[in-house]
């Protein structure tokens, strides 16, 4: 489990992870062609949409899904996309949930709620559900710019 605790805010926009607010995170390898990620970019104004971006995988470590935004670019599992007020979900081919990503506005500024069980390719689990937010796993650092960085 990810042992940092502290993580810069946004007076903007947040997302909820391992119980704490950042401005965004990264957790695995963005940059491999082939190996997993999933991240939340920080946000600006005026955007409110979070955008959220991934390579998913199940827990046999079959690629599933990448994730560009609130867009399947790349679908090999033949998951659904459904795009929700302040948010959207992915449910498996069989309509299992997947992911579920979830904005709230509130009176100064907004919040993401991301909620999954997400694996790499090697079917180990990276993040999952915890309460009302989801959990990350492996060694966590903040970058530069604010972002909490989890390998």
């Amino acid at each position: 489990m990810l042992k940092f605790r502290e993580s810069r805010i946004s007076a903007y926009h947040n997302y909820l992870v391992n119980q704490m607010l950042t401005p965004g995170f990264v957790l695995g390898e963005p940059d491999s062609a082939e190996g997993f990620f999933f991240m939340g970019e920080p946000l600006s104004p005026p955007g409110v949409e979070p955008i959220v971006r991934g390579r998913l995988f199940d827990e046999r470590g079959a690629f599933l899904l990448r994730l560009e935004g609130q867009e399947a670019l790349e679908n090999p599992g033949g998951c659904v996309l459904q795009k929700q007020g302040g948010g959207f979900r992915i449910l498996y081919a069989s309509g299992k949930p997947l992911l579920s990503v979830h904005t709230e506005s509130f009176a100064n500024g907004y919040l993401t709620r991301i909620q999954g069980k997400l694996f790499d390719p090697g079917g180990k689990v990276r993040a999952e559900p915890l309460l009302d937010s989801i959990q990350v796993f492996g060694k966590g650092t903040q970058t530069s710019g604010g972002l909490l960085r989890i390998l």
